[in-house]
C-alpha cells in the first residue's frame, strides 16, 4: 500500500489525469489485498490439515481441542484484519463521489438514444452541463459501411422518439438555450426529406425546364451567398479550426437513413410498430465484396443528376432553356455529386487493417 501510495503521488507531482491515477492506485492495492487474502487462506487450510491429522491418530475430543488452541495461538494475527481498512483507503481515494449523487428516476426508456433522453431529463431538472478536458473512456467505432448505417438509423430514431413524446421546446426546466439545442438537434434528422427537393430541383430545370426559384439573379443571390458564407463560418468557428466538410456530406448523403428514421420513429410513437434496439457491432461486419447495395438510393440519385446535365446539355443546344439557366444548375448537378460521391469511397471501406494493408 505504502509502495502505491508513493507511485499515485509521484504521478499527480508529474501531472498525469487523476481518474486514471486513482484507478491505478485502487487496482493495485485491490490485488495486494487478494494476496494476503489468498495467502491466509492457504494458512487456514494448512490448520485444518493438521487438525484432520491429529484426528486420524485417535485423539479425544478434549486433547484435540487443546492442541488446536495451542497451535492456532502460536500464529500471528491473522492479516485479514487489515482488509477493510484497506478496502476504507480505497473508498476514500475514489472521486465518483458516489455518496453524493442523487437519485433522480431510472434512465429515461422513452427512446432507443436513452443517453440524450435522461441528458435533457437532467438539465430539466436543473443539473448543469461541465466540460471535462480529460479522456475517461474509449469507445469503438464502426469499422464498416453496414455496422455504420445500423448505428446512424438507431441514433435518428431515438432521437426523433424524443422529439415526438417529450418536444423540448415544451419541458419545464429547461433554459431556452437549451430548448434550442436539442430541438435543433431533433429536427436535423428531418432534412432528409429536404434533401430529395434539393436533388430534385436541377432535375426537373435541366429536363422539363421548370425554375425552382421564382426571383431575380441579383435578389436570389445576394441572399444565398451571405448565408452560405455564414453557415461555413459557422462550422467553422464551432469546429474549432477542426475540419467538418465530411460531416456535411455525410448529413446530406445520408437522406435515406434519415428518411426511415423519422418514418419507422412515427409509427412507433403513434400506432405502437416495434422498434428494435440494433446494438452497433463491435468487430468488422463487413463482406469481401463491394456493399453497392446499401447505397442504392443515393447511386440511384447519381445517376438521375447525371442524365439529367446530359438532358440539359442537348436542350440547350436545342435551344429549348437558357444559358444561365443551363449553366447555374450544371453547377448544382456537379455539387450534389460531389456531395454524393461520398458514398462510394464509404462503400469502398473495408476498415482500418485491410485499408491499411491494401
Amino acid at each position: 500500500v505504502r509502495r502505491a501510495v508513493r507511485t499515485a503521488r509521484a504521478e499527480l507531482r508529474a501531472g498525469g489525469p487523476l481518474a486514471e491515477i486513482t484507478y491505478g492506485f485502487q487496482q493495485t492495492v485491490d490485488a495486494a489485498a487478494r494476496a494476503v487474502v489468498d495467502a491466509d487462506m492457504g494458512a487456514i487450510r494448512a490448520d485444518l490439515e493438521a487438525i484432520a491429522a491429529l484426528d486420524e491418530h485417535g485423539s479425544d475430543a478434549l486433547v484435540l481441542d487443546d492442541l488446536v488452541l495451542d497451535q492456532l495461538a502460536d500464529r500471528e494475527w491473522s492479516p485479514l484484519g487489515a482488509v477493510e481498512s484497506v478496502r476504507a483507503l480505497i473508498r476514500a481515494v475514489d472521486i465518483d463521489r458516489a455518496d453524493e449523487a442523487e437519485p433522480t428516476q431510472a434512465l429515461a426508456t422513452i427512446s432507443v438514444t436513452e443517453d440524450m433522453a435522461t441528458a435533457m431529463r437532467l438539465h430539466a431538472a436543473g443539473w448543469r452541463t461541465a466540460y471535462h478536458h480529460e479522456i475517461l473512456a474509449y469507445g469503438l467505432a464502426p469499422e464498416d459501411p453496414k455496422t455504420m448505417l445500423t448505428q446512424r438509423l438507431r441514433w435518428a430514431q431515438g432521437t426523433i422518439q424524443v422529439m415526438l413524446r417529450e418536444n423540448p421546446l415544451v419541458q419545464r426546466g429547461l433554459t431556452l438555450a437549451q430548448r434550442l439545442m436539442y430541438w435543433s438537434t431533433m429536427w436535423s434528422y428531418l432534412s432528409g426529406f429536404a434533401a430529395l427537393a434539393y436533388f430534385a430541383a436541377p432535375v426537373i430545370y435541366l429536363t422539363l425546364g421548370v425554375m425552382p426559384v421564382q426571383a431575380w439573379s441579383v435578389d436570389f443571390f445576394a441572399r444565398l451567398i451571405p448565408f452560405l458564407v455564414l453557415s461555413q463560418l459557422l462550422f467553422f468557428i464551432a469546429g474549432r479550426g477542426n475540419p467538418t466538410w465530411r460531416g456535411q456530406q455525410y448529413s446530406l448523403a445520408l437522406f435515406p437513413v434519415w428518411i426511415a428514421a423519422c418514418w419507422t420513429a412515427a409509427r412507433n410513437v403513434y400506432f405502437g410498430k416495434p422498434l428494435d434496439f440494433a446494438v452497433t457491432p463491435k468487430t468488422r461486419q463487413g463482406e469481401d465484396a463491394t456493399p453497392w447495395y446499401l447505397f442504392r438510393p443515393q447511386l440511384i440519385v447519381m445517376a438521375f443528376l447525371v442524365m439529367a446535365a446530359i438532358i440539359g446539355a442537348v436542350r440547350l443546344y436545342l435551344g429549348a432553356i437558357s444559358v444561365l439557366g443551363v449553366t447555374a444548375n450544371l453547377v448544382w448537378v456537379v455539387f450534389d455529386l460531389f456531395i454524393l460521391s461520398v458514398v462510394v469511397r464509404a462503400a469502398r471501406y473495408r476498415g482500418p487493417d485491410r485499408e491499411g494493408a491494401s
